[in-house]
């Protein structure tokens, strides 16, 4: 998998704990450099890639070699990194890889992960979610 985090706002306890389920679950983190430094301190083990214009191999060399199968990037305000981004998503829904641009998602992902692989995850269809509501 692929996570690029935008900022300090995103370098955050959530975000530590998102990379340990994610490592907890098996998967290959790859990071662009900022992010890699923010979780190697905090004991993620993950492999660097370049942003697009720090040249190559870089986030859509692995994404269009299908070395990642989910994408947690969270938006920058940056002129180049709004090229990225689009570039990004251009490739995950030219590969059908996932992606995911906030810590919320990225987190209920991981942990609908884990429950589906720990056998907890049922599937109902909304009506019956609705009718299992209690009124207050």
């Amino acid at each position: 998998m692929l996570i690029s985090l935008s900022d300090k706002v995103n370098l955050s306890e959530q975000a530590i704990e998102i990379g340990k389920e994610f490592q907890k679950l098996g998967f290959k983190i790859y990071a662009t450099e900022g992010t890699a430094k923010f979780y190697e301190k905090a004991g993620v083990k993950c492999e660097v890639v370049n942003k697009i214009a720090e040249g190559r191999p870089n986030v859509l060399d692995i994404i269009l070699n299908k070395q990642v199968n989910l994408i947690v990037n969270t938006p920058w305000a940056k002129r180049d990194a709004v090229q990225d981004e689009s570039a990004i998503r251009k490739a995950a829904i030219k590969y059908k890889v996932p992606y995911i641009t906030t810590l919320a998602g990225a987190y209920n992902t991981v942990k609908g992960i884990a429950a589906a692989r720990n056998g907890h995850g049922t599937v109902k269809s909304l009506q019956e979610y609705h009718a299992s509501i209690e009124e207050v």
